[in-house]
This record gives structure tokens, C-alpha cells and sequence, in this order.
């Protein structure tokens, strides 16, 4: 029976990296908390993802999970899955025109916002990874919490799937 578990000095983390026969296993990470609460407003033309990042980088915000997010779209540009196969095949798409956005989920890992959105044009529902280029049509007003005693990372495994993983 092959497990490894990392635990800190201070008893707070832990990441369970292997498996019992081989089966790879669900990676936990345990953080002190959070810390500051990040409103974002955002207006007409205004760049979603992008904006996201900037402000958190100019916070020294460096990992974080987005609590609410809501807002219109003009341009939505975003990708998805295609397949089901063991390393994943994507499709980008933009969309113009008025799109409600009902919905932004994720967390922020090493600066980078890693978001899914559940928005719709007029005509359809979508639900996928928010990507840079899609731009604010009325309003977004976002809200984050910075993950306070942890460092995250995104490391790809063997079948490319950025993985979140603990920053050593």
C-alpha cells in the first residue's frame, strides 16, 4: 500500500500526493484562512480576466477564490472541452453581442485566475472557461478572498491538465 502525505510543522496543511494501489488520489491543501476581501467594480469596456489579474497583482494578492461574481457581457471569449479523451482537446470561442453573465467560479493561483462562468447570450446558456478578451457591456462586479498561509501553483501532468497543487 503505497501512501505519502505531507504534513506541516504546524499541523495546518496537508497533501495526500499517492495512492493506495496505485490509483492516483485527490490532492487536499489546507490554508490558515483568508484574508482580505477584494470588491471589484468594473465598467462599460473593461477587460474581465485581465481586469482580475491586474488589480490582484497590484494588491500583492497572489492566491484567491472568487466568492461572487456577476455582470453583462458586449464580447464573451471563452473555451470548452471537446472530447472526452485522456488529454483534453479545447475549442475557443468569442461571441458578440448583449450577454447577461450570471456567474463567475474559480480561484486565483500564483497570480493567475483560473474561472469558469455560467452566462447567456439571447438566444442560449453557456458554461465555461472565461478567457482574456471578454469585454464588460453595462457592469461586472466581482468579489474575492485572498487564501492566506498557503502558496497554490498549477503544475500540468502527464496528460497536460494544469493540476492545483501546493507551491513549495
Amino acid at each position: 500500500m503505497a501512501l505519502g502525505a505531507t504534513v506541516s510543522a504546524a499541523g495546518n496543511e496537508i497533501s495526500i500526493d499517492q495512492a493506495i494501489g496505485g490509483e492516483r488520489r485527490m490532492r487536499t491543501i489546507v490554508s490558515e484562512g483568508l484574508g482580505r476581501i477584494v470588491i471589484l467594480s468594473f465598467d462599460r469596456g473593461e477587460k474581465l480576466r485581465e481586469g482580475i489579474r491586474d488589480k490582484l497583482k497590484e494588491l500583492g494578492v497572489r492566491n484567491a477564490v472568487v466568492i461572487s461574481a456577476i455582470g453583462t457581457f458586449e464580447k464573451a471569449r471563452f473555451h470548452r472541452i471537446t472530447t472526452t479523451d485522456q488529454r483534453p482537446k479545447d475549442e475557443t470561442f468569442e461571441i458578440a453581442g448583449p450577454m447577461e453573465l450570471a456567474a463567475v467560479d474559480g480561484i486565483v493561483a500564483d497570480g493567475e485566475p483560473h474561472l469558469h462562468m455560467a452566462f447567456q447570450d439571447l438566444d442560449r446558456a453557456y458554461a465555461a472557461h472565461l478567457e482574456d478578451g471578454s469585454i464588460i457591456c453595462y457592469l461586472a462586479e466581482v468579489v474575492l478572498a485572498e487564501i492566506k498561509g498557503v502558496q497554490l501553483t498549477r503544475i500540468r501532468n502527464e496528460y497536460g491538465i494544469p493540476l492545483l497543487e501546493r507551491k513549495e
